[in-house]
């Protein structure tokens, strides 16, 4: 299999069909009546473009062009204009909340998380310790194997 760098786009096999279906893709799109040329693909491939030619059509049929609602795109574009000033300054928000939180609670979120963080290393530090505890005595029983069978 080959591997294409991102520059590189791979080759299609069938660039005929391709083209085919680009073509009635932007008569379609423009609205402009296609003359489809068939016989210049091999059998296999005729049958491939006639059934995605004719997907196509059926598509193009059944989905009208839609323009949104003015009001709908003024709406959006004030809410997506809205969220992207505001983003920014939650974080600065959020830092006047701490600043004007009374001292006690400071000192309650601080012994909080002084407890979280201890009893993660604890817990880390326990099983460093299993560990050194199996390894050390996995050690000991492979020597005393080495001493009874270089004694026999």
């Amino acid at each position: 299999m080959r591997h294409f760098s991102q520059d590189e786009t791979p080759k299609a096999p069938n660039t005929a069909l391709e083209d085919l279906l680009a073509a009635q893709a932007d008569a379609l799109i423009s609205g402009a009546p296609f003359e489809d040329s068939l016989p210049s693909l091999a059998p296999a491939d005729q049958a491939a473009a006639h059934s995605l030619m004719l997907l196509a059509n059926r598509l193009s049929a059944g989905l009208a062009p839609v323009t949104p609602d003015p009001a709908f795109v003024a709406r959006l574009h004030a809410e997506l204009a809205a969220q992207a000033s505001t983003a920014a300054p939650a974080n600065v928000d959020l830092m006047l909340r701490w600043r004007n939180l009374p001292q006690r609670y400071k000192v309650a979120a601080r012994i909080g998380g002084l407890t979280l963080t201890a009893g993660l290393a604890l817990l880390a530090s326990r099983r460093v310790l299993e560990a050194l505890t199996r390894f050390q005595r996995r050690e000991r029983t492979e020597d005393a194997d080495l001493s009874l069978n270089a004694a026999g």
